[in-house]
């Protein structure tokens, strides 16, 4: 029976305006973010001494800019691709997506529908969760589309990482956009509203991200802890993999993807649906 749901489901989310328009934002913006960090680059390395004698004289802030200053991409295809993926803009835009198509489903009644028909509620959670990772992925794929397209433009076919390290890191790369995808859910679920889905999902990050940053300057030992704030994680990813460190993005994933999944059923076989 969730097969049933799921297709509608599907239908659902490819009938949303919001999220046809938000893939097209997504590709545009990956199109102009490689093209400003080309430029960003470019002008950092014309002052580049200068650069780093301003960093130094910032004291105990210097880490916390250097770590900053990491995700300007090199001068190659993958440097790129993988700066779109681990980029965290691309995930507030889809948390708009999933935002509206999971709390909208409360405020249209549909959810109720589909209980009020026979389905279980399990079927209905996850056939909800399933499509919310498709409208994940899709827009994180829409935005690297963008930046890969711009990159080849300005580089080609080039990269300075092993073609396994990269597959590696795209496979991690799903798992934390899986995660983030079921935390998005799990958000919408427990609010029951568009709004407050979509506005705590873009304040949790930034608030937790940056009081983590706080956190790290009077204490450096905590940076390992932080490394599996999952949106910390995601930035970090690549710099892991080559440190083979791989294994921290792949337990971050699958804890958050575990939890925020369980929380969120349970809320949802809990709650009241009207």
């Amino acid at each position: 029976m969730m097969s049933e749901v799921f297709r509608s489901d599907l239908f659902k989310l490819r009938k949303i305006r919001s999220f046809r328009v938000c893939l097209i934002v997504a590709f545009v913006l990956g199109l102009l973010m490689s093209v400003l960090y080309y430029i960003a680059w470019q002008e950092l390395n014309k002052t580049m001494e200068e650069t780093l004698m301003y960093i130094e004289s910032l004291g105990d802030y210097s880490k916390v800019v250097m770590e900053a200053m990491d995700v300007l991409p090199s001068d190659n295809l993958w440097s790129y691709v993988n700066v779109s993926l681990c980029d965290l803009n691309v995930l507030y835009i889809a948390a708009v997506v999933i935002g509206i198509f999971v709390g909208s489903e409360y405020s249209m009644g549909t959810i109720r529908n589909a209980l009020t028909r026979g389905f279980s509620r399990n079927g209905v959670y996850f056939s909800k969760l399933t499509c919310a990772v498709i409208a994940m992925l899709l827009t994180v794929l829409s935005y690297t589309l963008g930046s890969f397209l711009s990159g080849c433009i300005m580089f080609g076919f080039t990269s300075s990482v092993p073609a396994g390290q990269m597959l590696l890191c795209i496979a991690l790369y799903a798992l934390l956009f899986m995660a983030v995808a079921s935390f998005y859910s799990m958000l919408a679920v427990i609010t029951k509203r568009t709004g407050y889905a979509i506005a705590l999902a873009m304040l949790i990050p930034i608030l937790v991200t940056a009081l983590i940053n706080i956190i790290k300057i009077g204490n450096q030992d905590f940076g390992n802890i932080s490394r599996f704030w999952i949106f910390e994680t995601i930035t970090n990813t690549q710099k892991l993999v080559l440190s083979g460190e791989g294994y921290i993005p792949a337990i971050s994933g699958a804890i958050y993807l575990t939890l925020s999944s369980t929380i969120g059923l349970v809320v949802f076989r809990k709650q009241s649906i009207s």
